[in-house]
């Protein structure tokens, strides 16, 4: 039969380039296909095969099932090459029509193929170890339950390694419960061996018992004491409940085991997580010549670095990682850019932008190439470069993205008719654009034009109707001049309905109660807003409320802080200014 499939695969590739000749009936021949299997008697593997040499029905049928899969019409396929496996008592086709069955995710048919592969192949372990997974996947765990016993026994020298295996496909049954007592019960004879103790304490954790999942540990600990996965699953376990005390268990194992690089890279992770940068930091560094040594490490040792205001030690990591061949090397370039423009070096700070000639970053380095122009030459170079830009390269939303930086080293400038002019010269080509017409809206009233920044809300809104920013941006407007307060408190709520945690909104929403005379709820609305983000335009907003409720001294005090950090912020200027 191994000589029919060679010679049918040669026939295929004579063939395949006619394949659009069965376009028309492709569906037809399919299902007709299907009714044949179906109709098919229960499979004997004793009998002789029906097909035993390439007549014209079995390369009609291969060609067919060949065709279907390159359509990815997998189920089709997995149904042909399972009928032709039962034919011959092919092996491969089995194992094909499988394999097949598993890619489309139909786990019947997967189960019929992978059955008629075991009866088969009955010196192979690979079908039986697919039919226990199936059921196993699909919560029948009891018939699993012999299969695995059988494959546990027989699998000696890969036995560890198949208690893994089975913990990580036990992970996918939904009744956890019932997954630990299939665990129990299969383990019983290989208690002596870590891995079955792994499976069950991983299945005790998941079903909520943290007790049992930690004796198992224990267990583990005296089979086997330097086992990374054990000690780092512990370490998840006392993690979940107390990160500063599993950061003390991680060290403890360290000192005696100070090899285990596995365990040192989770105590570098656990201490990023808790902002210990600068022990994270030395952890890393630990690590980044050791067997895990890679471009990541040696990404992760860069960024910790430029955390602790290291540019040095930064650049030479990034550089390492470049050399290690990490797989985003823009990335990289954007930082060393930062490096470089934190030095005064203006010309290596743009050779590391140039080196991003397209994808994903390619916009961001060119914004930035923007910024850093303008900042050591002048605004009309850096928009000189960005309108230069191939403009036919570039997607909507990244001619957008562009357009509003353009406009906004403009504003910088206080260039206000500059801005205004390149927002209306790309009116029409982004008519359809909400973020375009809300963008605009916003720099219209900055020029004082709030007769055509109302008109263009309302666009925005007609053309996305769940546009929280610009029902809010309308509302807001409305209620700081004092003017449509109940419609600027209905546009504020739809807003709010639809971001409820957006801490400008409930500034709104706040600011308008302010409006209409009621302080308490202004209060509680701009609170919340100010503990979610302490913008200094929510802390002016937060002390005149309080001010005029008689905490002055708590106001005073919310002003303070906020003009320590946004010393030149108008609007709380101009509030602290008023109330003095």
């Amino acid at each position: 039969m191994v000589n029919i499939i060679n010679k049918i695969f040669f026939i295929f590739l004579l063939f395949s380039i006619n394949n659009l000749i069965y376009a028309d009936d492709t569906v037809k021949k399919i299902n007709k296909a299907n009714k044949l299997i179906e109709e098919n008697e229960k499979f004997d593997e004793n009998l002789p095969a029906q097909i035993t040499e390439t007549n014209p029905e079995f390369i009609y049928k291969f060609l067919l099932a060949e065709i279907a899969a390159q359509r990815g019409e997998l189920n089709s396929a997995g149904h042909i090459y399972l009928d032709l496996a039962k034919l011959t008592k092919s092996i491969p086709l089995a194992e094909r029509a499988t394999r097949i069955a598993g890619s489309a995710r139909n786990v019947r048919l997967a189960m019929d193929s992978a059955q008629i592969w075991r009866k088969l192949d009955k010196t192979s372990i690979e079908p039986q170890r697919i039919i226990a997974e199936l059921f196993i996947s699909s919560g029948n765990l009891a018939k699993a339950r012999p299969l695995v016993k059988k494959l546990l026994e027989q699998e000696r020298k890969t036995r560890a390694e198949g208690f893994l295996y089975l913990n990580k496909i036990l992970s996918q049954v939904e009744n956890k419960k019932n997954a630990l007592r299939f665990i129990l019960d299969i383990s019983k004879p290989y208690l002596d061996i870590a891995e079955a103790r792994f499976a069950i304490a991983h299945a005790a954790f998941s079903a909520g018992d943290k007790k049992m999942a930690l004796e198992e540990l224990d267990e583990i600990e005296s089979i086997n004491p330097k086992w990374e996965t054990a000690v780092l699953f512990r370490g998840y376990i006392i993690g979940k409940e107390w990160p500063e005390k599993a950061l003390a268990f991680y060290q403890d194992f360290l000192i005696k085991n100070p090899k285990s690089n596995e365990v040192r890279l989770e105590y570098a992770k656990a201490l990023t997580n808790l902002k210990k940068y600068d022990k994270a930091k030395r952890q890393f560094l630990r690590l980044v010549n050791s067997s895990l040594a890679s471009s990541e490490i040696s990404l992760t040792v860069a960024l910790l670095s430029i955390e602790l205001g290291d540019n040095i030690l930064a650049e030479e990591y990034f550089m390492q990682s470049l050399k290690r061949g990490y797989t985003k090397p823009a990335q990289i370039y954007i930082y060393l850019s930062g490096i470089y423009d934190d030095r005064g070096d203006f010309e290596e700070t743009l050779t590391w932008l140039k080196k991003i000639k397209s994808g994903k970053y390619f916009v961001d380095s060119r914004i930035l190439m923007a910024e850093y122009i303008a900042k050591y030459d002048s605004v009309d170079s850096a928009i000189e470069m960005l309108d230069g830009l191939k403009k036919g390269h570039l997607s909507h939303d990244e001619k957008l993205i562009i357009l509003r930086n353009k406009t906004s080293l403009f504003l910088t400038e206080n260039r206000n008719q500059d801005a205004y002019d390149a927002m209306r010269a790309e009116e029409e080509f982004f008519k359809k654009s909400p973020q375009f017409k809300f963008d605009y809206a916003m720099l219209v009233e900055r020029i004082g034009n709030t007769v055509l920044m109302e008109q263009l809300l309302l666009e925005a809104i007609k053309l996305k109707p769940d546009y929280a920013a610009a029902y809010n941006a309308l509302g807001y407007s409305w209620a700081d001049r004092n003017i449509k307060l109940q419609e600027s408190r209905r546009y504020i709520e739809i807003a709010l309905a639809y971001e409820p945690d957006n801490h400008y909104i409930l500034d709104s929403m706040g600011w308008i109660h302010f409006k209409l005379g009621n302080l308490k709820i202004a209060l509680k609305y701009i609170k919340k807003a100010y503990l979610i983000n302490k913008d200094p335009e929510i802390a002016a907003h937060l002390g005149e409320i309080l001010w005029l409720q008689g905490k002055k001294e708590e106001a005073k005090e919310i002003w303070k802080n906020s003009l320590n950090r946004h010393p030149s912020n108008t609007v709380l200027l101009e509030t602290t200014n008023r109330f003095r």
